[in-house]
């Protein structure tokens, strides 16, 4: 490797060790800094330590070893063919800890990892997406997986832990599930463009009886509670029934009806075709976003219900 000059103390014989030796990253470090540099003085400066402090801990490795990593020429200090051969290993270590400290600044500061997030479809308008593009512009090196699923798969992949966040519906109950946030939004009456409850600033659960209704199935919370609600009318049957928001406003478009959405799907269709009025008695459209419930959030995946959380209160049509 070469030669290191300078005064340096004394060093004692190396003695051989009957076993492995337990290595002290501070004498690691010296014995590192003395070859990098070129001399104890220099090593000495670069680690603040002074020359004896060096010298007293380069003696103290070379015991724990039990070899000689220098050979003493007066003020000479020569690596010695072992001394290179174990600075040549020691290189690797700190070749490996410099990427270990790479991977803990990456993850520190949520540069790595991959993060899955699943929406119901009526959530893929709106603040939801735009909450996953300032979060995925906020940090571009963390992967983002997002995906579109009926709330029963979004509930069972979360619990099953597949997914980390899930913005959805929830049933009254359901276990395996931590609920970070709930949201309320008010549902609107939709209709097709030239419809006579277009004349109204409000529709009222009366006007629905009188027109072709589509509806969203019983199983959902608003199909749900519409339905309990007609009931109260009299016999009122749904013309026809959708699984989905934008489904039921792909049909109110084509003329077949009206229908009672979420207000994000509504606005998605609001090119003309169909025209959205406020609904009373006001029924909410409810959801919230969920973790799995026993797995304990990365920061990547705070920072993502944190964006989400931010961008879904701001959104005008969530209920203060």
């Amino acid at each position: 490797m070469g030669i290191v000059t300078d005064e340096d103390d004394d060093l004692p014989a190396p003695r051989q060790a009957d076993a492995p030796p337990r290595l002290n990253a501070v004498q690691l470090d010296i014995f590192h800094a003395v070859v990098a540099t070129g001399s104890v003085t220099a090593a000495s400066r670069r680690l603040n330590l002074s020359q004896p402090a060096v010298s007293r801990r380069l003696a103290d490795l070379e015991r724990t070893l039990g070899f000689a990593l220098f050979l003493r020429e007066g003020k000479r200090l020569i690596i010695t063919p072992e001394g290179t051969a174990f600075h040549d290993e020691l290189t690797v270590s700190y070749v490996g800890l410099e990427r270990l400290a790479k991977v803990a600044r990456d993850i520190r500061e949520l540069r790595r990892g991959h993060l899955r997030l699943a929406a119901i479809p009526a959530l893929c308008f709106g603040p939801v997406p735009r909450a996953v593009a300032a979060f995925m512009d906020q940090h571009p090196q963390i992967k983002m997986t997002f995906e579109v699923h009926a709330s029963a798969r979004i509930l069972d992949a979360l619990a099953a832990g597949l997914l980390d966040v899930g913005v959805t519906q929830v049933p009254g109950a359901y276990s395996g599930l931590t609920v970070e946030h709930t949201f309320r939004a008010p549902c609107l009456c939709v209709m097709p463009e030239g419809h006579p409850l277009t004349e109204r600033k409000v529709v009222t659960l009366a006007d629905l009886a009188a027109y072709p209704l589509i509806c969203l199935p019983p199983d959902t919370e608003v199909g749900h509670a519409l339905l309990a609600r007609l009931e109260a009318l009299g016999p009122v049957t749904p013309r026809a029934e959708t699984l989905t928001s934008m489904a039921a406003c792909a049909l109110v478009a084509a003329g077949a009806g009206i229908s009672l959405v979420d207000p994000f799907t509504a606005s998605s269709f609001a090119d003309g075709k169909i025209v959205a009025r406020p609904f009373t008695p006001t029924l909410d459209f409810t959801f919230r976003i969920l973790r799995p419930e026993g797995r304990v959030a990365s920061r990547s995946v705070r920072s993502l219900v944190d964006i989400l959380t931010a961008h879904i209160a701001a959104d005008p049509r969530v209920a203060r």
